[in-house]
């Protein structure tokens, strides 16, 4: 799909206003070109209009800078990596390259986050300001941060019942901790760092851009802009890292009740085992069909029998309650 972003043309730097039509006359007016899964000849149709070379899907997915933020023929690329949910899946990172060339951006992409939609809703309202293209850049990756900023918030929320749920009060006998539901919280440690894993990735994009982009030329509030996106983004991976650390502890914490709850388990299972065993040595041995054996004719040799049975079972679960061991 083809959109083209017209500004208002009774103020300068006023709302954006969409439009699908992908004639020339559009695209040439339009200070903002979305390509969402652009087809062949969309890509095609651009390229010749803005004469810059868009890139493929498989160029954008690459990692390394070079890649990620370049020049080519009067063009600077800037690929974002942006997190994105799908229902029903885990948070993903999609990439979303922006070509600034002359007082035109082109944004190529494959997926559609809350982040460009907030986006998309930020510069079609009536009072919205973007006079140029790298003031609608900024703008973008202002969005990116504060979406950014909103995962971190919720990670940091998710963490606090997780923590509550492993040290709380009723929590510390050792029946509470064997009947606990271990492998749901580690679930939901894992959902929480994975979370927080994509965003950190986001900003890390943002981050390296930033610097990229201060050799542009900029006028003051363009640079007072970058300079606060910049900070912004230093302050929430620092968050970040904070919230990185609290995700590791809960997870030792969590995997050394998941230890705690296999040993008692075996515990049991070691005391049951204890306790049988000399009940079922004694009646292996009066089972045995040896022709002499001086209890088999004895009167009261099944009572006795099961008697001595007995004895030798409740001997050692009163000496493990005495110890504490159950």
């Amino acid at each position: 799909m083809l959109t083209a972003y017209l500004a208002s043309e009774l103020s300068h730097g006023g709302p954006l206003t969409a439009s699908t039509s992908a004639d020339e006359s559009a695209i040439d007016r339009a200070l903002w070109i979305d390509l969402f899964e652009p087809t062949p000849e969309q890509e095609d149709l651009v390229e010749k209009l803005l004469r810059v070379n868009i890139p493929t899907r498989d160029e954008m997915r690459e990692v390394e800078s070079s890649s990620q933020l370049y020049r080519e023929d009067g063009a600077t690329f800037v690929t974002l990596r942006v997190v994105t949910r799908v229902k029903g899946y885990s948070p993903m990172l999609t990439s979303i390259t922006t070509i600034l060339i002359g007082q035109k951006m082109v944004t190529v992409r494959y997926a559609e986050p809350t982040s460009f939609r907030n986006f998309v809703e930020r510069v079609t309202k009536p009072e919205s300001h973007v006079p140029t293209a790298l003031s609608l850049f900024l703008c973008f990756a202002e969005t990116i941060v504060d979406r950014d900023a909103d995962l971190l918030e919720e990670v940091g929320d998710s963490l606090d019942p997780i923590s509550q749920k492993i040290f709380s009060q009723n929590s510390n006998s050792m029946q509470a901790i064997a009947t606990a539901d271990l492998g749901g919280v580690l679930k939901l440690i894992g959902a929480s760092g994975d979370l927080s894993t994509r965003v950190r990735e986001s900003l890390h994009s943002i981050g390296r851009a930033v610097p990229f982009l201060q050799l542009e030329g900029l006028d003051a509030d363009l640079r007072s802009r970058l300079k606060t996106l910049q900070r912004d983004v230093h302050s929430l991976l620092d968050h970040a890292t904070f919230l990185t650390a609290q995700i590791q502890f809960l997870l030792d914490s969590n995997l050394g009740l998941i230890s705690i709850q296999q040993n008692a388990v075996m515990k049991t299972l070691t005391v049951a085992s204890v306790v049988f065993l000399p009940p079922t040595l004694i009646g292996s041995i009066y089972g045995m069909n040896f022709a002499h054996m001086p209890e088999l004719q004895w009167q009261h040799g099944y009572y006795f029998a099961l008697v001595l049975m007995s004895a030798t079972a409740i001997g050692p679960y009163l000496y493990f309650r005495a110890k504490g061991w159950l």
